[in-house]
């Protein structure tokens, strides 16, 4: 039979947000602006980096997108494990799916700071300080504790259905790695850290956007796409 709706409206959003991640919210800034600061960068650095007008584009209209591409993504996930697998699958499916829809929000609100920092980058510098503060605790840190929460969520899941286990352990380091980075803004963390658990991120994101895209392109059993997926 052919796979539900859920699985490929899935599929489609996880490809949207995967390529928004990488283009929207990594390349292209690094290429306008350089490195994203934090709270421990230069004062001067970070009221450079938002002075490209191109980066109040992206964090205003593009970016949010990205966001909301995550929940139809995360309902797919979620649906994916609706049958055919355990209780404690099923029970961190709705977990993560929950937890999605608490994050968006957070990564929007995000974006909107991100767009209000261009338009504060000429203006009074005590007044960018505060709101560049308030923007590096919710995105660095905020963010970064429900990122790994939702991404821990769908992982653990994979592991209790015995979906491609190597996916659920990356997840999970992914997870602790994303807690440990939303140390950033108030204690040091080891820069090598950081970017080993960008590259990780990344690396599992695609993943299991291949396993979704998987399941929706097959026809699987109704009692077990996950399943499916463990044994292809």
């Amino acid at each position: 039979m052919q796979a539900p709706f859920e699985l490929r409206l899935g599929s489609i959003a996880g490809w949207i947000a995967f390529m928004g991640v990488v283009s929207l919210l990594i390349v292209i800034p690094m290429a306008l602006a350089g490195q994203p600061p934090t709270v421990n960068s230069d004062p001067a650095s970070v009221v450079a980096y938002f002075r490209h007008p191109e980066l109040a584009l992206i964090h205003a209209a593009l970016a949010p997108f990205v966001g909301v591409a995550l929940v139809p993504f995360a309902y797919g996930l979620r649906s994916a494990f609706q049958s055919g697998v355990s209780n404690a699958s099923r029970a961190f499916a709705d977990l993560g799916f929950a937890l999605v829809l608490v994050t968006v929000p957070v990564y929007v609100l995000s974006s909107a700071l991100g767009a209000a920092l261009v338009h504060a980058a000429d203006g009074d510098a005590a007044t960018f300080a505060s709101l560049f503060r308030f923007y590096d605790l919710l995105y660095n840190a905020g963010a970064d504790v429900l990122e790994g929460a939702w991404i821990g969520a769908f992982s653990i899941s994979i592991l209790a259905a015995s979906a491609p286990r190597w996916i659920g352990w990356l997840g999970v380091t992914v997870m602790l790695a994303r807690w440990i980075k939303a140390f950033v803004p108030v204690a040091t963390v080891p820069e090598i850290v950081v970017s080993v658990g960008g590259v990780l991120f990344l690396a599992w994101f695609l993943a299991i956007v291949v396993m979704l895209t998987r399941l929706a392109r097959r026809p699987v059993p109704a009692a077990s796409p996950v399943g499916a997926v463990a044994g292809a």
